[in-house]
């Protein structure tokens, strides 16, 4: 099966601003970047993704709010969470750039809306002794977080809102502008409540040993037979397990879990070709069936679509 490549930077993005709302290569999709002030950029994606697109970036010095409306990925590149799963909103922050891999998952739309926040928006600004966004600046200033939680209502109306801005210059330049900053203090509240922070509040040692469990489970989830079993292997009793990993990642571990397993049989399916019932054995499902009714109710169609 073919594989779609594509890479991008803050070069790239700023290299974008000349071109807002542009089509992309493909005929059926469509990337967009405006600066709404220096240092505060709104990024729009949406796109029918055919084949796995296998998309490379290199993060930098920032604070990124994302809000997914339809689409899957799953990250390649180990401590970086770039991911993502439909109706969900992901926080992420950085003081350092690094290489990253993103596998956009075929067979389903992809529809995401970004705010990117960097430090040059506090340099070229009057708000650094605003104590409202110190989070913001602290949250730039710290090692690689990534946190998710279920998109809410007003979150998918905005980002629905961005996707759908009028064809008018400048009408949609203004709406534009306003949603940004609507997401803008959706990502503050969300800094200062400690929403986006709650890796934080894990002690250092509790916080390495859930990444460690996180890694385990991307490494290998068709070989968790229960979560009890995988604690015991870190050292850890399940309801510990469970606790901390919602702390640091806002969802379950064992719907992460199954959710891995999901992508691994869609994978198996996609690109080594394999037929439905092998997938579902190699992702560690016992009986196919179950695989079929879990797949057709996290994606919407039954795997064997994805063999036609």
């Amino acid at each position: 099966m073919s594989l779609e490549q594509r890479h991008t930077s803050l070069d790239d993005l700023r290299t974008l601003l000349d071109h807002p709302f542009a089509p992309a290569r493909d005929a059926d999709a469509r990337f967009s970047s405006v600066q709404v002030e220096p240092g505060l950029f709104l990024l729009a994606r949406e796109m029918s993704v055919e084949v796995p697109f296998l998309f490379e970036s290199e993060s930098f010095p920032a604070c990124t709010l994302s809000v997914v409306l339809d689409g899957a990925a799953t990250s390649q590149t180990r401590g970086i969470d770039g991911g993502f799963r439909p109706n969900e909103v992901w926080i992420s922050s950085d003081n350092d750039r690094r290489p990253c891999r993103t596998m956009l998952h075929s067979g389903q739309p992809v529809r995401t809306v970004e705010l990117v926040v960097t430090p040059e928006w506090f340099a070229t600004s009057a708000r650094p002794g605003s104590e409202a966004f110190e989070p913001l600046r602290r949250a730039m200033e710290r090692p690689l977080s990534v946190t998710r939680r279920p998109l809410d209502a007003h979150l998918k109306r905005i980002a629905w809102q961005v996707l759908q801005a009028p064809a008018v210059p400048g009408l949609a330049a203004l709406v534009l502008e306003s949603r940004a900053l609507d997401l803008l203090v959706a990502l503050v509240d969300s800094l200062g409540t400690g929403d986006a922070g709650q890796a934080d509040a894990l002690r250092a040692r509790d916080r390495d040993r859930i990444m460690a469990v996180r890694a385990r489970i991307d490494d290998d989830p068709a070989s968790i037979v229960s979560l009890t079993g995988l604690a015991e292997g870190f050292g850890m009793s399940a309801s510990k397990l469970k606790r901390d990993f919602f702390s640091a990642f806002a969802t379950c571990a064992g719907g992460y879990v199954a959710e891995q397993r999901l992508l691994l049989g869609r994978a198996l399916i996609e690109r080594e070709g394999l037929s439905v019932s092998e997938a579902a054995y190699r992702a560690g499902y016992g009986h196919p069936s179950n695989f079929s009714t879990a797949f057709r109710r996290r994606f919407g169609f039954a795997p064997s679509r994805l063999r036609r």
